[in-house]
């Protein structure tokens, strides 16, 4: 009897354990499936592609080149051959292709014409706006721009000329003059909808120089250096 009753207690252990472990391998399978499941979305969403971004496009505005003869004095510096608004615009209308922008003209704008108007308006400030400063005419100017698409950016460089004197020293005094001659660049890069300036540079040199001559190249490149490509600040 006692051997019956152990057999079949020993019976009942067996399949109610059975059903545990059962149990614990549903459950088990359960969590495997979740998991891959969750890790299978993971990598579809990872996989997805990302929707085209829309070009950055930039209206470049006239350079606006300034002369200063800072003395009666004048080297006879030729600045003749190539002009450098033409130089300017066409190595901004360069370096912003490379860096992946879209450059368009202010006569794209045809179906916004008052926009037109105002980017003529924005001309006379180009001084302050390529030192990236933002007067209140220039905010003015840009409320009512803020109908142009949120993609478009405005390009407007600088160029101021001072010519004088070059550096000397008296052989008889010792006295020494510093070279009063300079060239600054300044360009910057803002956003015609909110008027922020999404980029600015300036580069000084202590010479004078011709449009068609190397140290012009070399000095709109570092001016440009700074400039990230499209999407970047």
């Amino acid at each position: 009897m006692e051997t019956h009753e152990l057999a079949l207690t020993t019976g009942v252990w067996k399949i109610g354990h059975r059903r545990q472990v059962l149990l614990c391998l549903s459950v088990v399978l359960v969590l495997v499936l979740s998991l891959a499941s969750i890790q299978a979305g993971a990598q579809e969403k990872q996989a997805a592609p990302n929707p085209p971004q829309p070009a950055v496009k930039v209206i470049i505005l006239p350079p606006q080149v300034v002369f200063e003869q800072l003395t009666a004095y004048s080297r006879g510096h030729n600045f003749g051959g190539v002009s450098f608004e033409p130089a300017l615009f066409k190595a901004a209308n360069t370096i912003l292709s490379t860096q992946g922008y879209t450059v368009v003209m202010p006569e794209s704008l045809q179906d916004n014409t008052n926009a037109i108007d105002w980017l003529t308006q924005l001309q006379p400030l180009t001084s302050r706006l390529s030192r990236g400063v933002i007067n209140d005419e220039a905010r003015q100017i840009f409320s009512h721009l803020g109908t142009l698409p949120e993609n478009y950016l405005i390009f407007i460089q600088f160029m101021r000329i001072k010519e004088g004197p070059g550096g000397s020293w008296d052989p008889n005094t010792g006295a020494i003059t510093s070279q009063m001659s300079s060239t600054i660049l300044q360009a910057a890069l803002i956003s015609p909808r909110t008027g922020q300036v999404v980029w600015k540079n300036d580069v000084l040199e202590r010479s004078v120089f011709r449009a068609d001559s190397p140290k012009f190249t070399k000095s709109v490149n570092l001016l440009y250096s700074t400039l990230s490509t499209k999407g970047g600040n």
